[in-house]
């Protein structure tokens, strides 16, 4: 009978062991998330199509917690985490990264295609985005997300 319930305790310990386990790999990081905008300059005018990237410095918070969003011509935008529809960024010290925004139309290899992308590159305003900004390393950058910030602006030199 000891031995029973010394089994059966080995066996529950075990069973929570692995759920422990599980649940501290599985990425499943709780953080408040609340919705952002923003404005981004670069030498004090708006810049228009530039990608932004939060990235939470937050332990534990891995690349599902990384916000982003595309400036439009005011330089206008708005942050969302990877595969939701709503605004949102995680409550934390996130540092910033603002690269080229996407490109419209087909990416093909040919010619017109290249020339095309080409000129739309060349018909943006307010550039180059200086390329520190590109990297995490390199990024002077950081925001400290509140609760009660969901307006930022973000001042490229």
């Amino acid at each position: 009978m000891l031995k029973t319930k010394l089994t059966q305790f080995g066996l529950l310990l075990s069973c929570c062991s692995l759920a422990f386990l599980l649940a501290g790999c599985s990425g499943g990081a709780t953080v408040e998330v609340v919705p952002v905008s923003g404005v981004l300059m670069l030498r004090g005018k708006p810049l228009p199509n530039a990608e932004i990237k939060l990235v939470p410095m937050a332990d534990g918070l891995d690349g599902n917690f990384v916000a982003s969003g595309v400036s439009n011509a005011k330089g206008e935008f708005t942050l969302r985490l990877p595969g939701k529809d709503e605004s949102g960024c995680c409550v934390c010290e996130c540092k910033v990264l603002v690269v080229e925004g996407p490109i419209p139309g087909d990416r093909k290899d040919d010619e017109a295609s290249i020339m095309k992308a080409a000129n739309f590159l060349k018909s943006l305003k307010n550039r180059p985005i200086p390329k520190k900004y590109e990297r995490l390393r390199s990024t002077p950058l950081t925001l400290t997300i509140a609760p009660n910030n969901p307006k930022i602006e973000i001042i490229l030199e």
